[in-house]
């Protein structure tokens, strides 16, 4: 197989090993930096290594009318002279091993035309690899509880992935709008017969002035279905800890907000209370073919 747009360490690959991609974007449906900060996460805790990306090429804009700031990389020149220049996007493969398995960790940036030639540039990379299956994550905002176990939908390549994925504690999506670029990799999968899964959390997003650019219990959430499929032994007490503190900090900027807007106090309490009381929690108890050190988290939830 041969792609010019992809450039690969595929000697890395080792058989012997059950290999695994997981493929994030910075991207419309990136709601709580779910999508972006999963392989972030995962390539800083397993000191992944860079072993290849996909070419810049022709698939993003450096402007439209009306959009001059949008597209446009930022730079720096002190006395004329360059001193930095970003480059916006990103399509980076990581490798690293857990167990007896191995992980791609492939962060992108969506693609703002050829989305088709980019996303099979993608799959080209994970046949070459050996990947048996792709997990996508996503984020989409609503008004759901903070404190509540996030719920994940999901979108799947092959018809007989649909019983495994039951088992997920997951709904099955019946989406029907513009596709997102998990769904692009999910209909390209399935063309090439390719494992795919797109897991999508609902990210808290209240009608309040309180930001939350990153939700650590949609990660976590997410991250824990995926070490079950996987068969990985992956802590993540260290989330864990991230979500609590999360949760905690947003509760108090809840009381602040109330008491800084006095006039305003029962609106926003009967607000949060309608949110918890239309929220129905769907809960994934994890097997215990992890090892049970990694199963003690959030067990008093």
């Amino acid at each position: 197989m041969s792609n010019d747009l992809l450039i690969l360490e595929k000697e890395i690959v080792k058989p012997e090993r059950p290999t695994y991609m997981i493929a994030g974007f910075n991207q419309w449906a990136n709601a709580g930096n779910v999508s972006s900060g999963i392989p972030e996460y995962l390539i800083e805790k397993l000191q992944a290594r860079k072993i290849g990306h996909i070419r810049k090429d022709d698939f993003y804009l450096f402007q439209l009318p009306g959009s001059h700031f949008l597209f446009r990389p930022p730079v720096k020149y002190v006395e004329g002279y360059e001193e930095d220049y970003q480059e916006e996007t990103i399509n980076d493969f990581h490798y690293a091993e857990i167990d007896d398995k191995a992980l791609v960790l492939f962060i992108g940036t969506e693609p703002n035309q050829r989305e088709d030639v980019y996303v099979n540039t993608l799959l080209d990379g994970a046949v070459e690899l050996g990947v048996k299956r792709i997990v996508v994550p996503a984020g989409v905002g609503g008004e759901v509880p903070f404190d509540k176990e996030r719920l994940v939908s999901c979108t799947y390549s092959l018809k007989q992935m649909q019983e495994e994925l039951e088992a997920y504690a997951v709904t099955f999506s019946n989406y029907g709008r513009n596709a997102t670029i998990g769904m692009v990799i999910n209909h390209h999968c399935k063309e090439r017969g390719i494992e795919a899964v797109r897991m999508s959390a609902r990210t808290p997003n209240y009608q309040l002035q309180l930001a939350i650019p990153s939700d650590k219990r949609a990660i976590y959430d997410i991250l824990r279905r995926i070490r079950y499929m996987f068969g990985i032994s992956l802590d993540l007490s260290d989330l864990e800890r991230e979500s609590k503190q999360q949760n905690s900090d947003f509760q108090n900027a809840l009381k602040r907000l109330c008491v800084e807007n006095p006039e305003l106090a029962p609106q926003i309490t009967d607000y949060m209370e309608e949110v918890e009381k239309e929220f129905k929690e769907i809960r994934f108890n994890e097997p215990t073919k992890i090892p049970d050190i990694f199963l003690k988290e959030f067990d008093s939830n």
